[in-house]
């Protein structure tokens, strides 16, 4: 009998011991192999398009940045390749965005051990994996990143949102008051109000450090641009 055909992986996360170890567990799976590591977000790109996995497992969060910027790239010029995240935080928005930017799916480091085969097998049929507890609503409006599109096209993870939108988040994010962005925008602060409000139902975002960690993942912002003064 011919053995069934593995899995061809890529693994993508700057803590060796983390990625010997996530190697260990996979490699422990019949259908699944590891044929490359990654250990910083500039040579993603490069490991993937020379190897060509059928997925890639990727850390957020490596020197070199985020990795966010980077799948639609990956998308893009791998097309086949699919996308498994792999985060420390357990995040609505976060999970939102990179799925809007080409992921299929999407695991909290705290339960990649019972979780990741599970998830590989289910990206790698073309399906998506969200490894968060939700209720039904909100997985249907996650799916909605699955919708069938022309090759190589991928929305952002801002995509959603308006100019004006866009232009209040990017403030908040950088720590500026209602009261500043009003000013600065030539608004009031209640429709500054308004606008934070829209914006996070539409992300997924509660708090100011929502806010400030989404952009930061995304590579919108670097840690120094926050001020940690502003209220």
């Amino acid at each position: 009998m011919t053995p069934p055909k593995k899995i061809r992986l890529v693994v993508a996360d700057d803590h060796t011991v983390f990625r010997a170890g996530l190697k260990l567990l996979l490699e422990a799976h019949d259908d699944m192999e590891v044929i490359g590591e990654v250990a910083d977000t500039h040579h993603v790109l490069d490991e993937v398009v020379r190897l060509r996995p059928d997925v890639l497992i990727l850390d957020l969060t490596m020197p070199g940045g985020s990795s966010v910027p980077h799948i639609e790239k990956i998308r893009r010029a791998a097309p086949e390749t699919r996308i498994l995240v792999l985060s420390m935080h357990d995040d609505l928005g976060l999970v939102r965005a990179v799925l809007a930017s080409g992921a299929s799916g999407y695991v909290v480091k705290a339960a990649a051990d019972t979780e990741v085969a599970a998830a590989i097998r289910t990206v790698a049929s073309g399906k998506i994996f969200v490894d968060l507890d939700l209720d039904p609503t909100q997985v249907g409006s996650l799916l909605v990143a699955e919708r069938k599109e022309p090759a190589g096209k991928v929305t952002g993870p801002l995509e959603g949102l308006s100019d004006r939108e866009k232009a209040v988040f990017t403030r908040l994010a950088k720590g500026h008051t209602n009261q500043e962005i009003a000013d600065e925008l030539e608004l009031s602060v209640k429709t500054i109000e308004t606008y934070r409000g829209r914006i996070g139902v539409k992300l997924g975002l509660r708090s100011r450090a929502d806010f400030v960690r989404f952009a930061i993942e995304l590579g919108l912002i670097g840690p120094e641009s926050y001020s940690s003064d502003s209220a």
